[in-house]
């Protein structure tokens, strides 16, 4: 019996041994999401236009910062007239609360009436 468990052993890997090269020759990327437009292009290409979509972003990001600046122009203006036409007093006083709160977790609800 032992030429027996002998025989399938060795048929046992000798299909194991099938199984691999099979595997391994069919082994790639899957059709289904391969797209051929990606993959008939060089990697020059690709690069070429990663540099575009970089330079895009960026002058996006320049003009954002752009915008942050005017609006933070505007709120500086805005505060002042609100100072010149109120005296200065409450304004003053609820930035001041709104201040000293950035700091703790609670912060004061005096709030001036306009």
């Amino acid at each position: 019996m032992s030429w027996l468990n002998n025989s399938l052993n060795t048929i046992k890997g000798q299909v194991s041994t099938l199984v691999q090269e099979v595997l391994a020759e069919t082994v790639g990327p899957d059709s289904e999401y391969c797209d051929p437009a990606v993959d008939n292009r060089t990697a020059l290409e690709l690069l070429a236009d990663t540099q575009k979509e970089k330079e895009e972003l960026d002058k996006l990001c320049t003009e954002k910062e752009a915008e942050i600046l005017t609006l933070r122009k505007q709120i500086v203006t805005l505060q002042q007239q609100q100072i010149g036409d109120t005296g200065g007093g409450a304004i003053n006083a609820a930035t001041s609360n709104l201040n000293s709160g950035r700091n703790s977790k609670t912060v004061s609800k005096t709030i001036p009436a306009f």
